[in-house]
């Protein structure tokens, strides 16, 4: 009797092991459904960045980075999501202060800093060197990748509320999957910001 249970005990082992791996990704598709859906949302809760519907992969972009190697937007950890930021190369003062604001919104995130990266998608040109030692010195961890011209445009124009943000976004969210799902412009707050991403990391350690 005791030799048949040993084979049982091991397969239950597996299955809680693999339920247990799977909690994670629970969590975040049940969160980003009740985001879209509004099901299970208390009563005058709502997000408040612009759901992008239907969302939009960016990985169909073929993102590279500054080596020209392809770059895919997919986390191995299902609760990284990305404050990504499309925008030329060539970056002003109103531009950095713009990167900066991202940036402290991001550490104001406290113990869910982790749970996002920044990403500034190239759209269009070369980064200079000026460029290069701003980011180095005040962007620690910002990730640079590049896309072909209007190819980003293009991507986003495949929705209302996308086309809207090529005018309005500051930055836009990237879910764990790639998917551009919302973006966020000057009449969101930082708090309105850390208010959608403690939601959607909600239960995420």
């Amino acid at each position: 009797m005791a030799e048949n249970s040993a084979p049982v005990n091991a397969v239950r082992s597996r299955y809680q092991l693999l339920l247990l791996m799977l909690m994670p990704i629970g969590v975040v598709l049940l969160a980003t459904f009740v985001f879209y859906t509004r099901i299970g949302m208390p009563e005058g809760t709502r997000n408040r960045g612009t759901l992008i519907v239907p969302p939009v992969q960016v990985n169909d972009l073929g993102l590279r980075d500054q080596q020209g190697a392809l770059v895919r937007l997919e986390s191995t950890k299902p609760q990284v999501w990305i404050f990504l930021i499309a925008h030329p190369a060539a970056c002003d003062e109103a531009c950095r202060k713009e990167f900066w604001e991202i940036r402290q919104t991001h550490v104001a995130l406290g113990k869910y800093q982790n749970n996002i990266r920044r990403v500034w998608l190239v759209t269009e040109g070369q980064i200079d060197a000026g460029t290069s030692e701003w980011l180095a010195r005040e962007q620690q961890g910002l990730q640079l990748l590049y896309v072909q011209p209007g190819q980003w445009q293009q991507l986003l124009q495949q929705s209302v509320e996308g086309a809207a943000s090529l005018q309005k976004a500051r930055f836009h969210l990237v879910d764990p999957r790639g998917f551009v799902m919302m973006y966020y412009d000057a009449g969101d707050t930082y708090k309105d910001v850390i208010t959608d991403m403690k939601f959607l990391l909600k239960g995420v350690e």
